[in-house]
């Protein structure tokens, strides 16, 4: 086992500050590993964490950044901080239209990369990055944060364990209010922006992850800005195997509205804040022979912490992911169906991968 290592944050400055902030952090035995500065969640608390480095295109942005986060250091390039050997682990925040390019620089130089979802542009990208992955023996894990709380595990236990019967359908919702007068990265059509990639792939993810397996088709609908081109309202339906239904929607036009729902032969599940679990209290409702019952999970902890902290522990002690990068290729598969559907209206295969 290596005696140190460096989580560290790819900062793309001049872009939407809720896709830029970062911050890492280091154990009490030179271990180190990150954390998304833009979570609210103190990676500080944990006996990892320390600051150490940060980047972005302009020195003076990366600068101020370090300063006002207690970063270490701070630089001017992202080929400047990928050329520090004491940085051993990149977190890539960067616009979709970028992860594919930076992280495979990242792994090619010999680090590990935690890439913020969705992994790619698309699944022949995602393809790309495994394989960069592999040649350089690094590991690489998409930044599905929702999934390491202890409520997605708990739901995920009692579905897999028959509670509500066989799950014949789950819906899944994401969508929030999101000010198209103001610059965003996520309504650039060339960044890759719009609300599928943005926020409907949690639905797609979660979908996946209840059912246990991948769609055969779908199905799809999006309504796009009339100045922006990319989706502001994106609709689908997956179809499975068994007649086993997966309905969603994502919008940056609507109240926040983010559920999932889980509906089986003698039950079913609702689950208010499935995205981000409260880290001290969180809850769902599951309801079986017409009963309600609430579930809590206390002290689950915060999701970005406990999603670094998992990607660290698996680099210190050599451990497999949770969430290997092929599950992203596969997530990634069902959006590319998902985008040619909406494209075409209609049904579309997913491509096995």
């Amino acid at each position: 086992m290596k005696s140190q290592f460096e989580l560290r944050a790819a900062n793309p400055g001049g872009f939407h500050s809720s896709d830029c902030n970062t911050t890492v952090y280091r154990s009490d035995h030179g271990r180190k590993a990150t954390q998304l500065g833009h979570s609210g969640c103190s990676i500080r608390e944990s006996p990892f964490a320390k600051a150490y480095a940060v980047a972005s295109r302009t020195l003076s942005k990366a600068e101020n950044f370090a300063s006002e986060h207690g970063f270490e250091k701070s630089y001017g390039s992202y080929e400047a901080l990928l050329e520090d050997p004491e940085v051993h682990v990149i977190y890539n925040p960067l616009p979709n239209s970028l992860h594919c390019q930076w992280t495979i620089k990242a792994l090619k130089a010999g680090k590990h990369v935690l890439c913020e979802k969705p992994l790619a542009d698309n699944a022949a990208q995602c393809k790309q990055m495994i394989t960069a992955a592999k040649r350089s023996r690094r590991l690489l894990m998409e930044a599905f944060m929702y999934r390491f709380h202890p409520q997605t595990r708990r739901i995920k236990e009692l579905v897999t364990q028959g509670t509500l019967g066989e799950v014949r359908i789950v819906r899944a919702a994401f969508g929030f209010p999101l000010n198209q007068e103001v610059p965003n990265v996520r309504l650039v059509e060339k960044l890759t922006g719009g609300c599928l990639m943005d926020v409907g792939c949690y639905c797609v993810n979660a979908i996946r992850n209840l059912f246990g397996a991948e769609p055969i088709s779908v199905l799809a609908h999006a309504t796009r800005g009339k100045t922006t081109r990319v989706d502001l309202t994106f609709a689908g339906t997956l179809i499975f195997s068994d007649h086993r239904v997966g309905m969603f929607n994502s919008s940056f036009q609507t109240a926040l509205d983010w559920t999932v729902e889980i509906v089986g032969t003698e039950g079913r599940i609702f689950v208010p804040s499935p995205w981000k679990p409260n880290a001290q209290l969180a809850s769902f409702i599951v309801e079986t022979r017409g009963e309600p019952k609430t579930i809590e999970v206390k002290d689950g902890g915060g999701i970005y912490h406990l999603e670094v902290e998992h990607f660290s522990r698996c680099i210190l002690e050599n451990q497999p992911l949770d969430l290997p990068p092929e599950d992203g290729l596969r997530n990634m598969a069902v959006i590319d169906a998902l985008q040619e559907s909406a494209r075409t209206a209609r049904v579309v295969r997913v491509r096995r991968v």
